[in-house]
């Protein structure tokens, strides 16, 4: 896999991420992430690759003020970003560290769940992620990942890579405008788990419809993606076109709500 660690540089994608993709598509999806791993008032969770924090802060609303949850990724900013936000009330804490998947910055059986939201497709080893994740594992906890599904469409990531690529935008990284990076095939997924030695793997496809108040607002996502600084120096008309074009194929009406259908592979294992 590309090596994408440079691509969040620029503070105003993690900020604009958190803004106008989290509220709509990451947080409902870190919901339905968090309600599968059936976590206890208590509990001691990791965040792998948790970008802004979003299923970090689900994660500690359900896990109470006793609990403890860890979030981490190799993006310092997207880690500012993650500080940043605040936590409702009678949360657990949540503590931030920069590392990699492949190189968790955790001890050995110190969490009861792993959780790692819209990751694996994009880790240089996954193997070595997925060992690492049932390192810090207790006996009997349970590993939880998301990934967009190859079974279905891509959704609104397919919409933007493609108007960015058909409005004249450079890909942001290699194999950037090839939608089968952003997204993993249910074997594939059970695959890495078994292989790491999790028990009792199982995977779903699971589907959600994310919904937007208008058109204006999903337009502006692409702002919170790698291709946001490249569409920023744009011109006035490429970003129009690009902005049309994402519009365009996502299906969106002239006005009023946008709704657009996402699918994920949950997979799941047991240490």
């Amino acid at each position: 896999m590309t090596d994408r660690s440079g691509l969040f540089v620029d503070a105003s994608v993690p900020a604009r991420y958190d803004r106008l993709l989290a509220p709509y598509i990451f947080t409902p999806w870190a919901r339905d992430l968090v309600a599968r791993a059936e976590l206890r008032t208590g509990s001691a969770v990791l965040d792998v690759a948790c970008g802004p924090g979003t299923v970090a802060v689900v994660a500690a609303a359900t896990v109470g003020p006793t609990g403890r949850v860890v979030g981490c990724d190799f993006s310092a900013t997207m880690l500012a970003q993650a500080a940043s936000r605040s936590r409702p009330s009678g949360s657990a804490s949540i503590e931030y560290r920069e590392c990699a998947a492949g190189e968790l910055d955790a001890g050995d059986r110190e969490f009861d769940a792993v959780l790692c939201q819209q990751g694996l497709q994009f880790f240089p080893d996954r193997a070595a992620a997925a060992a690492e994740m049932r390192r810090v594992l207790r006996d009997g906890g349970v590993v939880l990942l998301s990934t967009w599904a190859s079974e279905r469409e891509l959704g609104l990531f397919g919409a933007i890579s493609e108007a960015a690529r058909d409005g004249g935008l450079p890909e942001p990284f290699p194999g950037a405008f090839d939608p089968t990076g952003f997204t993993v095939t249910a074997g594939a997924a059970a695959d890495v788990l078994e292989a790491a030695g999790f028990r009792d793997v199982s995977v779903e496809l699971a589907e959600l419809e994310c919904v937007w108040e208008s058109p204006e607002a999903v337009a502006q996502t692409i702002t919170g993606t790698p291709y946001g600084p490249l569409f920023a120096a744009a011109d006035e008309a490429t970003r129009r076109r690009v902005s049309e074009l994402i519009l365009e194929r996502v299906g969106a009406p002239a006005s009023g709500e946008v709704r657009i259908a996402t699918a994920s592979n949950i997979a799941r294992g047991v240490r």
